[in-house]
């Protein structure tokens, strides 16, 4: 039988405001996926997190929905059932993909899912840990689990670590999860040096040691310990500078502690960039002190760079394809990370792109899959 329409997907993210991981994943693969076979529309529980793609989508097809959830937490939850029912009542889809790293979210958006009808339930877990969790919260936490996976009809992780953290340990040994890596479109990342220099001149920093980070201003991105971090680092080297990418509901507390630590000639907060592959190129290192991440696709960009990479050791080895790539524990004390992230920089860029490539980052293999995947669905 031929295939006429495409087949319509409904992507599911926590979202907010800011531009972050998940939605850089799915922008990068609706953006190069056959749009003939599979579309995509996508749906926030709040305000989009497209918005700065918002034309661009819409001219290649897709639909943006903000369902307006606000209020506390359970609040939030609540709603978000029963909204999303009947928004999948009223506009009937044959497959929702709900990607979050947040299990209660994907708890009530699946069951919403399953009430509605809906024929196909996919659970995206995109996270390997969540600071807010009390003992309380993880003893629910566990229990639920099976209840989760009996309301997906097909369970997705980025990393084991991913998997691990969302579902139960009998699934994921029994290999019931399906990895789907964060790929990216490799020649965009390439370092090039005639790029650096042009960046770093236009940002007025051609002879600065440039320090990187990107995440949202949420207490698991470590904000605080990051500072900390470039404080030493600043104090050892008066031409350090150190650039932050994102927003958040944190960033006005960070940039009080800026402030008072007298960083704010060498701590400049840059926002959400469309560039953002300019900006690897003019960096020297780049350090993530999270508590968790899933598998940060910002890590994979930077290494096609050859950016040296300084990591928390709760982020999955999965990410590491480079040398010069080092992952500490955050209780080894600031003076370790600042020392770590300077002996980095001497190096240069330096990349393994056929390592990268044979475990299944780019944006075209992972494409395929998926395109494979939503077909024999």
């Amino acid at each position: 039988m031929m295939q006429n329409e495409p087949i319509r997907v409904l992507q599911i993210n926590s979202g907010s405001r800011n531009f972050g991981g998940v939605s850089s994943f799915l922008y990068n693969v609706y953006t190069h996926i056959d749009r003939e076979k599979v579309q995509f529309d996508f749906l926030s529980p709040n305000i989009t997190t497209y918005g700065i793609h918002k034309d661009e989508i819409e001219n290649l097809g897709g639909k943006i929905f903000e369902l307006g959830i606000t209020g506390n937490i359970i609040a939030k939850k609540v709603k978000l059932y029963f909204r999303l029912k009947k928004f999948l009542k009223d506009n009937p889809y044959k497959i929702v993909h709900i990607n979050s790293g947040n299990f209660f979210f994907n708890l009530f958006a699946a069951k919403a899912v399953r009430a509605a009808g809906v024929k196909t339930c996919i659970v995206h877990s995109h996270n390997a840990g969540d600071t807010s969790h009390s003992k309380l919260k993880k003893t629910a936490f566990q229990i639920l689990k099976p209840s989760l996976e009996k309301k997906a009809d097909y369970l997705f992780a980025c990393s084991v670590k991913a998997a691990e953290y969302m579902f139960t340990e009998d699934t994921v040994k029994n290999q019931k999860v399906s990895i789907i890596r964060n790929g990216i479109d490799i020649k965009r990342f390439v370092y090039d040096a005639g790029r650096r220099q042009k960046v770093r001149s236009e940002l007025g920093l051609e002879d600065k040691i440039i320090v990187g980070h990107i995440g949202r201003f949420l207490a698991q991105k470590n904000h605080e310990f990051l500072i900390k971090v470039f404080s030493e680092i600043y104090k050892k080297e008066k031409n350090a500078v150190l650039l932050l990418f994102g927003t958040g509901e944190l960033e006005e507390i960070i940039r009080k502690m800026v402030t008072e630590l007298g960083l704010n000639d060498a701590v400049r907060f840059m926002g959400t960039v469309s560039n953002i592959e300019d900006m690897y190129q003019a960096m020297d290192v780049f350090v993530m002190p999270s508590f968790h991440e899933g598998l940060p696709v910002t890590c994979i960009e930077l290494q096609v760079n050859g950016v040296p990479c300084v990591l928390s050791d709760t982020i999955t080895t999965e990410v590491k394809f480079n040398d010069n790539v080092v992952f500490l524990p955050l209780d080894c004390g600031e003076a370790k990370w600042r020392d770590t992230a300077l002996s980095l920089c001497d190096g240069g860029h330096e990349m393994n792109l056929a390592a990268l490539e044979k475990a299944g980052y780019r944006i075209d293999d992972v494409v395929n899959d998926l395109t494979q995947r939503y077909i024999n669905i």
